[in-house]
């Protein structure tokens, strides 16, 4: 952000979005969301604690947001309103929950329920082939028992040391861009060496935490859900050759709809941000044919959208959205402090 858009972004703030909504509000918001966890379930993490929301606080949100006079979309009819298709007087809110975790089915979906509110569930098919690596989760672990954490793959090798627990954390974002980096056939050798944790306590830790497919084809055929892709493997696709992340995706569609019986027209992708996705990925993800594919960037939903299905950005939503926070996604002022006038990124 140049020293213009600094100044820009101080108005914004100074007159509290009342210069910035008309501009940068949007048609609405999509959330992106991962684990639906009672408190004390969510307390017990600390490094990945705002990778969930509490069953309270997703309620409190819905109720917000219907208060306000929003209207809770499903991801097609966003594409359908993107395409013209459909008119919508009122904003919009679209809710989407990525990997695919079996607390989305217990806390989270009874919630959904309730208030008719639907949700798009964007699964890894390696949680419920039980092959998933929950790597974020076991450094968390091993951050606590150990002071080092040697990476030694094709790629070379990455050795990280730390002070304490703390002083670990401060480092999980270079652990997660070096880890992204390994080719994903060398994924679970490479870890499993580096936390000392065998294949089949991966494959335990990941049934422990994963939807089923049974649950994934139940939860399918509620009116509210859809089930969108999230790759097999949970890929950061730019950090993969080409060919890796057209099987990536393509695979993972086909596998969903053989094992829900519906076709998949939803992708996310897994990391998401602007170092995990480029145009390559885009133009691969639009050649399979998902209508759409959502990105982790933060941003407001504009019509001119329809240029860009293909990387939708949606904003974090959990425990720790407050009021002022909260204020400033729907005003437009949290999309220019990170996109500054852009309502499109590719």
């Amino acid at each position: 952000m140049n020293w213009i858009e600094r100044k820009i972004l101080g108005f914004f703030v100074k007159t509290k979005g009342m210069l910035s909504s008309p501009i940068l509000s949007g048609k609405g918001l999509i959330f992106m969301l991962h684990r639906v966890l009672p408190k004390n379930e969510r307390e017990s993490y600390t490094l990945n604690r705002d990778l969930a929301i509490t069953p309270e606080k997703l309620e409190e949100f819905i109720l917000f947001f219907k208060e306000k006079g929003y209207v809770f979309l499903s991801l097609d009819e966003v594409a359908d309103w993107v395409d013209n298709k459909i008119k919508i007087k009122q904003k919009f809110i679209c809710l989407t929950f990525d990997d695919g975790y079996r607390d989305n089915l217990i806390y989270g979906y009874p919630i959904l329920k309730k208030h008719q509110v639907p949700a798009t569930i964007y699964v890894t098919n390696c949680l419920p082939n039980g092959t998933g690596v929950l790597w974020w989760y076991l450094f968390e672990n091993h951050a606590q028992i150990m002071n080092r954490l040697i990476l030694n793959s094709s790629v070379g090798e990455v050795v990280f040391e730390w002070k304490d627990v703390q002083d670990a954390h401060k480092q999980f974002g270079k652990v997660s861009e070096a880890i992204k980096s390994i080719p994903v056939e060398e994924l679970v050798k490479v870890l499993s060496e580096a936390f000392d944790v065998s294949e089949n306590e991966f494959k335990s830790i990941c049934k422990e935490v994963s939807l089923t497919w049974v649950e994934i084809k139940e939860l399918s055929n509620e009116p509210l859900i859809s089930i969108g892709s999230h790759t097999m493997n949970h890929i950061s696709a730019r950090n993969q050759k080409e060919d890796c992340v057209k099987i990536e995706m393509l695979n993972s569609k086909l596998e969903i709809e053989q094992k829900i019986g519906k076709q998949v027209n939803h992708f996310a992708y897994p990391f998401g941000g602007e170092f995990d996705v480029s145009s390559r990925d885009i133009n691969i993800a639009t050649q399979i044919g998902f209508r759409t594919s959502a990105l982790n960037q933060p941003g407001n939903i504009f019509k001119s959208n329809k240029f860009s299905k293909q990387a939708l950005m949606r904003m974090p939503l959990g425990n720790r959205t407050d009021d002022e926070r909260m204020k400033n996604y729907l005003n437009g002022i949290y999309h220019f402090s990170v996109n500054g006038f852009k309502k499109n990124l590719y």
